[in-house]
C-alpha cells in the first residue's frame, strides 16, 4: 500500500470470555439478579450483537454451562457450599480455551493460589452497599460490584 504508513485493520480479534456465576448458598436472589445483569453487561461491552459467551454455574462443583447471547438464557444451578477453583478450573479447561474468566460472585470462597497461565482471570465481587468486601487473591483483578 503507502511505504511508511500503518493503514487501520479491517477486522479486529474478539476475546473468547468464560464467565463463571456464584451460585452458592450466600449468593441470594437478589445477587444472583445482579450477575444476570452483569453476564448482559459483559456480552454487550464485547462490542458485536450476538457474540455467545459460556456460562458456568458453580457451587462447590459445576452445575449448568450454557453457551448464550443474553442473560436470560443463562440456566443456573447451585446453592451449596463454595469453591470458585473449581469453576475457573472448568472454564480454562473448555474448548476453545477463553482468553478472559469473568467470575461472579460475593468473595467468600476459596481462590487458586495463581491465577492459570495465558488467561486473564476477572473478579467481579457483587456487594450491596454497606457491606465490606471480602479479601481476593492478590492476583486478581477485582471490579467491586454493588447492587443498587
Amino acid at each position: 500500500a503507502v511505504r511508511g504508513v500503518v493503514l487501520p485493520a479491517t477486522r479486529r480479534p474478539l476475546p473468547t470470555v468464560a464467565i463463571v456465576v456464584d451460585t452458592s448458598g450466600s449468593v441470594d436472589d437478589g445477587l444472583l439478579g445482579q450477575a444476570l445483569g452483569e453476564v448482559d453487561g459483559a456480552i454487550a461491552g464485547l462490542g458485536v450483537p450476538g457474540r455467545a459467551v459460556s456460562v458456568i454455574s458453580c457451587d462447590a462443583a459445576v452445575g449448568a454451562t450454557t453457551t448464550v447471547r443474553r442473560a436470560a438464557d443463562v440456566r443456573l444451578s447451585g446453592g451449596g457450599g463454595t469453591d470458585m477453583r473449581v469453576g475457573i478450573a472448568a472454564a480454562v479447561a473448555a474448548r476453545p480455551r477463553p482468553d478472559v474468566v469473568i467470575v461472579l460472585t460475593d468473595g467468600y470462597t476459596p481462590w487458586p493460589p495463581q491465577p492459570p497461565a495465558g488467561v486473564a482471570i476477572v473478579t467481579a465481587l457483587l456487594r450491596r452497599p454497606g457491606t465490606s468486601a471480602p479479601p481476593t487473591p492478590s492476583w486478581a483483578r477485582v471490579v467491586d460490584c454493588l447492587m443498587s
